[in-house]
């Protein structure tokens, strides 16, 4: 329904934003230039770890039109967009990247199209500018396009595939028409580029669309998500394989906008598949689940929208290890040889490829801090365990155990050891020297190659043959290097087999206040407990993990938390008298827990050290609670069922209170 020619309507621009503070100025400078003032900004923080919180809050502190909310981090745009758009006040919406600009004219000239069509969505003219030279790359809508013509929406489908040749990014939407595409029961499993998807979807049922003289500048920078190669970069095979269903479902196979989209689904495909070969060292972490995605979009590829010379290239789309093998062919040939032995000897693969590129990794990473590194006028030769943020470190027990091992082979060879860990938070704020004094000031700590010698030595692969080897490596370092520092970079475990507990405790002990907090929390519990630990990483689509796992889809959700609940119930069973404490970076399993048992869980943020960049007391106090409690029960449990992590953690606090941690496989 049109508004009066002199009835001005509101319009909401939404915006989601993660770790965007260097770009929430620009983007409330871009708004304050419209001519338009009918505006909200609406921005929902997806859980960002650097000042783009506090940047929002001190401006929306000064203008009512900004309204500003937080969430959990959800890993996607899509769902604190949508977020967004909930809490729009405006009948209309116009999403904003954060990292995108408008025309000073923009949100005037996206009205009064509105006004003139009563379209339902007004697109705009989308700009893509290169940050690094200043230059437009593209213009969409394409050339010879008719921007005044008024479409129906679903005839603008065949205009997206197998390319774009309208730019949505921008556009004005009825919010009702967004709402209804967006939630609940059409709502689509979300992956990287599922604006993809819905864009689609609005196109599909909305009504009308228009167009406007309105010009939105897309920015293309280093730091885009949209640019960087990284394990999300393949999530569009699924997002793909969606888009490939819906059209199916909406038009059939044997229309132009199935063709077309088969055909882009194929070109996509082709590009992955270069990308992944080409920089498959950069992806080794997450080589499994970026494969599974490229064969499973594989056979859905239907070979008769190729040309012949593409069916024979690629074999007729019949074998994908075959194709897979040419690619490794074209561009990495190197890349062959790696998957026969990682299909034939798993730990040797781990123990050669996979440490060589953890250890050049912390090294290229290491690098800055010695190059700018300053000599001191004077310096111990101590050996330092580093945690100071100049590397991958990987998880807290990861980086205990590291500075465990180092500090018995300290003692071994008559090296006095430190600890500089000071990154994302101070150690010592949770863990205070026990009868070792490791504390080290920052001003000891020499980077000058002059008079520092760096160790790196990552476990990748935990057996007895890594263990021994890295227990040989730094005996040979720290013998070798007695006049300089030595700073160890390092996750070693081979402690684990030469009295970890005693040594642990020389080492550590719980600090004043996070003491304080344990007392009261054994106190709560009020007598014996058991702990049950389980590691879901991201399997339910809940926790923003260092380690790359895809989330498992709602039925194999649902199945899992299912057989875990079934184990609970084994250990309910077994220790009748005790309380059942849950130690879980899952929400949705320790909430699913709490429904069939009396259940307590540590009170605070579940966080992952490796992952986040926070910086205060009780984001991570939890984690050093829960070992602590894992540490003082009567018994120790870790759950491990499909697609699970076999957690070092419990068995690290286990160790350390005297008890077998007994692992339940399922």
């Amino acid at each position: 329904m049109k508004n009066s020619p002199e009835e001005k309507m509101l319009i909401s621009v939404v915006t989601p934003v993660y770790n965007g503070e260097n770009f929430v100025k620009s983007a409330y400078d871009c708004l304050c230039r419209q001519t338009y003032p009918d505006w909200e900004w609406v921005v929902v923080d997806d859980g960002s770890t650097d000042g783009t919180a506090r940047r929002l809050e001190t401006l929306a502190s000064g203008d009512e039109r900004i309204r500003f909310f937080q969430q959990k981090n959800s890993g996607t745009a899509k769902q604190p967009r949508d977020h967004a758009v909930y809490e729009a006040k405006g009948g209309f919406v116009l999403p904003l990247d954060i990292d995108d600009q408008l025309s000073d004219d923009y949100l005037e000239r996206m009205a009064e199209r509105q006004q003139q069509t009563d379209a339902d969505i007004i697109y705009p003219q989308m700009l893509f500018v290169d940050l690094d030279s200043g230059k437009t790359t593209q213009t969409l809508p394409a050339e010879g396009f008719d921007t005044d013509k008024v479409y129906e929406t679903r005839e603008l489908v065949k205009e997206t595939v197998p390319e774009w040749r309208i730019g949505c990014n921008g556009g004005l939407y009825r919010k009702s028409a967004w709402i209804n595409m967006s939630y609940p029961e059409k709502k689509e499993p979300i992956w990287m580029n599922s604006d993809e998807v819905d864009e689609r979807l609005y196109l599909i049922h909305a009504g009308k669309a228009a167009f406007a003289k309105a010009r939105y500048y897309y920015q293309n920078h280093e730091a885009s998500t949209t640019t960087r190669i990284s394990p999300k970069v393949f999530h569009t095979q699924k997002t793909a394989l969606q888009l490939l269903g819906i059209m199916e479902r909406e038009f059939g196979k044997d229309s132009e906008e199935y063709r077309r989209t088969m055909r882009r689904t194929f070109c996509d495909w082709r590009w992955k598949m270069m990308l992944f070969v080409k920089h498959h060292e950069e992806l080794t972490d997450a080589d499994a689940e970026i494969q599974r995605n490229l064969s499973d979009c594989f056979k859905r590829l239907d070979a008769s929208v190729l040309t012949k010379a593409e069916r024979i290239q690629f074999l007729n789309l019949r074998s994908f290890p075959l194709v897979l093998a040419l690619y490794c062919l074209r561009y990495n040939r190197a890349l062959l040889k790696e998957k026969v032995m990682q299909r034939r000897n798993p730990e040797g693969f781990a123990n050669t490829y996979t440490r060589k590129r953890e250890e050049e990794k912390v090294c290229r990473e290491t690098a800055r801090s010695y190059l700018q590194g300053k000599t001191l006028n004077s310096y111990e030769p101590y050996v330092i365990s580093m945690f100071c943020g100049n590397a991958p470190s990987g998880g807290l027990i990861d980086r205990l155990r590291g500075a465990v091992s180092v500090y018995q082979e300290c003692l071994a060879t008559g090296r006095a050891f430190k600890l500089h860990f000071t990154h994302p938070f101070l150690l010592t704020d949770y863990l205070v020297p026990g009868t070792y004094d490791w504390t080290v000031s920052p001003d000891e700590v020499s980077f000058s190659p002059m008079q520092s010698r760096t160790l790196i030595a990552s476990s990748v692969y935990d057996s007895p043959g890594e263990r021994q080897m890295h227990l040989k490596q730094i005996q040979q370092a720290l013998v070798s290097s007695r006049d300089v520092q030595t700073h160890a970079y390092t996750n070693a475990a081979f402690c684990y087999d030469n009295g970890f507990a005693q040594s642990f405790r020389e080492l550590f002990k719980p600090s004043a206040r996070l003491q304080q907090h344990i007392d009261k929390i054994k106190a709560e519990i009020g007598g014996s407990y058991v702990t049950v630990s389980a590691r879901f990483c991201n399997c339910l689509d809940d926790f923003n993990e260092e380690v790359y796992c895809e989330p498992l889809s709602v039925t194999e959700r649902q199945q899992l938390i299912r057989s875990c609940i079934a184990r609970l119930q084994a250990v309910r069973d077994e220790h009748p008298h005790d309380k059942l404490v849950i130690c879980s970076d899952s929400t949705t399993f320790i909430e699913e827990a709490g429904k069939h048992f009396d259940i307590y869980t540590t009170p605070g943020t579940i966080s992952h050290i490796g992952n986040d960049g926070v910086h205060n007391y009780e984001y991570y106090e939890r984690t050093f609670l829960d070992f602590y409690i894992i540490e003082g029960a009567s018994a120790t449990y870790l759950l491990k069922g499909p697609h699970m992590m076999m957690s070092g953690f419990p068995y690290a606090a286990s160790l350390v209170g005297g008890k077998e941690l007994k692992t339940i496989q399922f």
